[in-house]
């Protein structure tokens, strides 16, 4: 039995009337069509709904059975279209993501605060995670998507750079340091300098760089989370080695970045995605956000 949502419109409108000439004008039909419908819903449930006279039509005990649950019926239909729409227009839902430590506490909360401002009643759930076990957890977990420092080919995952982070040598604002437009790692290697253990992604990178030319870095400290390297440069402890979009600048007032050259080395901000898999449209509105924001943070000047 296929009872469609065209035939329970025309029913509870001829209930309610007690007129199939009004229910047809509230439906947009013609009173044939009205009358076709109300019969096709009979014959579906083998029973008469209505009492049909060439003055009257009365509903029958069946009928007023019927019309209660077709109310609810159409209603829980009209929820779900409203709901639907909603989804597809952004305006509800919710976004599931993974964000590796760094980005999670220099870069979204920029994009979190743009995205409540445009979508207040989209639910956001963000998974913090270190910045290697990002991918793995992509993998293994329910989230849409990932952002963070990710390159390179991953199987069954599409990479999207939104943004690129220029190695720097962080440090306090002082004077000296704020005159300085660069630094080489050769002066680096000069001063005391907090760089990422060399298990880390991002240590990896500079140990190659360097490597390829001759050179070694060799930190006074070395720390597992970005955070713990800004905290111990704000102490003046050292310079921390990390990419200049990975400075807070509202946490760290009293930090600036300087880029490091000969070489020079970035690192990305990028989006992970599952191959062949629509983002639901609350995931999309996040995911524009970001890379509307994550743009306009890479044209700004963090050094200066």
């Amino acid at each position: 039995m296929n009872v469609t949502l065209r035939q329970l419109q025309a029913f509870t409108g001829v209930y309610r009337t007690r007129s199939i000439t009004r229910a047809a004008r509230e439906l947009g039909i013609t009173q044939s069509a009205a009358s076709l419908l109300v019969q096709q819903l009979e014959v579906q449930l083998g029973v008469r709904l209505f009492d049909r006279s060439t003055r009257s039509v009365q509903p029958t005990l069946a009928a007023d059975e019927a019309f209660h649950a077709a109310e609810r019926m159409l209603s829980d239909a009209q929820g779900l279209s409203r709901r639907m729409h909603d989804l597809a227009q952004a305006r509800a839902g919710r976004a599931v993501f993974l964000a590796s430590a760094g980005a999670a506490s220099a870069l979204l909360p920029l994009v979190l605060a743009k995205f409540r401002a445009g979508y207040p009643d989209i639910e956001i759930d963000m998974r913090d995670v270190a910045a290697d076990d990002l991918v793995p957890r992509m993998i293994a977990t329910d989230a849409e998507f990932a952002i963070g420092s990710v390159e390179g080919e991953i199987a069954e995952m599409s990479v999207e750079t939104l943004a690129r982070g220029r190695l720097s040598a962080i440090g306090r604002r002082t004077a000296d340091f704020a005159a300085r437009r660069s630094l080489t790692w050769d002066e680096l290697e000069q001063l005391p300098t907090i760089a990422m253990r060399r298990e880390t992604r991002i240590r990896m990178q500079i140990d190659q760089a360097l490597g390829a030319q001759g050179k070694r870095l060799s930190p006074t400290y070395e720390v597992t989370l970005i955070n713990t390297a800004l905290a111990m440069t704000a102490q003046g402890l050292g310079l921390a080695i990390l990419p200049a979009t990975m400075l807070p600048a509202d946490q760290f007032p009293t930090l600036i970045a300087k880029p490091l050259v000969r070489p020079a080395i970035t690192r990305p901000v990028s989006l992970l995605q599952r191959q062949g898999r629509t983002l639901s449209p609350a995931a999309q509105a996040f995911v524009a956000t970001a890379r509307t924001v994550l743009a306009e943070r890479s044209t700004e000047r963090p050094e200066t």
